[in-house]
């Protein structure tokens, strides 16, 4: 053999390794992802409830609805919007609100809602979070600002982050 038919066979053996760790990463994280990212809800859901003394949930096999993660960059993006009302307390994990030099919303109008906000984080940006009068929010962590202003709830880069009582007349 030649020395480009050993790069060649070489190349190709490469290609063929490559596909396979591909294909091997691929079928992992489709097994054992949801199931990790299932107990880190659950533990996100036990450190929210940590913050409600009196909740109605059972704390250590808690029912829950996930809202999705959200990201609003230089104002491409959606906003979260549940405000669909229950007729018994309901618990909703909000995953992470990520906004970039935008402004950005949170409307939570559920009055039964416990709402557990994961992450909200806000870079040279504002967050607005409209929260029914009757409803209870709580977040996974302390927050930090820097150089920026508003609620605790998140991490804010020069930037705002309030909520808003809505309904409470």
């Amino acid at each position: 053999m030649r020395a480009n038919e050993l790069i060649l066979l070489f190349e190709q053996l490469e290609v063929l390794i490559m596909k396979r760790l591909t294909f091997l990463c691929v079928l992992f994280c489709t097994i054992f992802l949801p199931t990790v990212a299932s107990a880190n809800n659950i533990e996100a859901v036990r450190a929210c409830l940590a913050n409600w003394p009196d909740h109605p949930f059972d704390a250590q096999d808690p029912k829950f609805r996930s809202v999705e993660a959200r990201f609003k960059i230089f104002g491409i993006g959606e906003n979260i919007n549940e405000s669909t009302p229950t007729e018994k307390p309901e618990l909703v994990l909000i995953q992470s609100n990520i906004s970039v030099m935008t402004g950005s919303g949170i409307t939570l109008m559920n009055p039964n809602g416990w709402y557990c906000l994961r992450a909200k984080v806000n870079v040279m940006a504002s967050s607005h979070v409209n929260l029914h009068c009757k409803a209870k929010i709580a977040s996974t962590k302390a927050g930090t600002t820097v150089l920026g202003g508003g609620d605790d709830m998140g991490v804010t880069v020069l930037g705002m982050a309030e909520v808003h009582r809505k309904g409470c007349e």
